[in-house]
């Protein structure tokens, strides 16, 4: 059997009326939520948001906050990330907004929804999560400097200094990987039998298996992922110019998402991007002393949630 390709989004009905979705993908940052959404994103009976990550119930004063586009104005609002291709039912609406799972109001608002939507959590043990988060916004985007070693992020954050450009989730990233107290929040509003807490390193080890595990949870037909090719998604990668990486962080802040995009991002990618640098042993050393600040919360997450996190000591 040929490997099924993740299809091409027909385009959607700007007339139709906008759904609301019933699933959302709410966390955490740099874990591997790109992947799974982009997976179940291409399951036929699936309707993606028309961005992956809307923000709509991000918390005001953080810097993803959007004001002409937030649950405050009502959910008319969302229903526009949200409009069907013509002809088409979907039986689950999705959306993947991974720092949810550290806001309030989508604590407080997205429980409320009249869809009574499942929710899913992806976790990655925090000292690669922190290490990986540092990274993508040092290299994917500019809010960490580019001079800034991974040991004097550390050292800032710990002591809580930097302000990233304002940037909250570089300044709060060690507070962040501590996920239990978060988690028991979303479970306290949510209850057990609409919230999954899953692992990063299980979407690694066996996309299918994942992907298939979604897939039942929301009701899907999981048959569809036995020949579909997995990509990846969300990717951090170095770039080799710092000045036009700027001008590109710049251009697709406003450039309006679709083909256009597509393409601009894959021409930059291609002239201005490279595979990160190895890790180095200083790093390493790091991420090991990390290991030991989590192990409490890790312990208490393992307990709480029922996971075998023994990959992550």
């Amino acid at each position: 059997m040929n490997s099924a390709m993740p299809r091409t989004q027909p385009e959607r009905s700007l007339d139709a009326p906008g759904l609301l979705p019933n699933l959302i993908i709410a966390g955490a940052p740099k874990c591997g939520t790109s992947s799974l959404h982009r997976w179940l994103e291409a399951h036929p009976d699936v309707l993606g948001s028309s961005e992956k990550e809307t923000y709509f119930f991000a918390d005001p004063g953080t810097h993803m906050f959007r004001p002409e586009s937030h649950v405050s104005k009502g959910l008319d609002a969302y229903r526009d990330y949200f409009r069907p291709i013509p002809g088409s039912a979907p039986r689950v609406v999705l959306e993947s907004t991974p720092s949810y799972l550290y806001s309030a109001t989508a604590l407080e608002r997205i429980p409320e929804l009249p869809t009574d939507p499942k929710i899913i959590f992806i976790l990655r043990e925090p000292s690669a999560q922190v290490f990986s988060l540092f990274n993508f916004f040092k290299n994917s985007w500019t809010w960490i400097p580019s001079e800034l070693t991974f040991a004097e992020y550390l050292e800032e954050i710990s002591q809580g200094r930097g302000d990233y450009r304002g940037n909250e989730l570089a300044a709060n990233a060690l507070r962040n990987a501590a996920y239990v107290d978060f988690l028991l929040q979303w479970r306290n509003r949510f209850g057990s039998e609409r919230m999954r807490v899953w692992l990063f390193d299980d979407l690694v080890a066996d996309p299918r298996a994942f992907a298939k595990k979604a897939a039942e949870f929301v009701g899907l037909d999981p048959a569809f992922f036995d020949s579909f090719d997995f990509p990846k998604s969300n990717e951090t990668f170095a770039v080799r110019s710092r000045r036009l990486h700027e001008v590109n962080v710049a251009v697709r802040a406003v450039l309006p998402k679709g083909n256009l995009y597509k393409a601009a991002r894959s021409v930059y990618r291609m002239l201005n991007t490279r595979k990160p640098d190895p890790v180095t042993t200083d790093e390493r050393r790091l991420r090991q002393d990390l290991k030991l600040r989590f192990a409490e919360a890790n312990a208490r997450l393992a307990e709480e949630f029922g996971l075998d996190l023994s990959n992550w000591r």
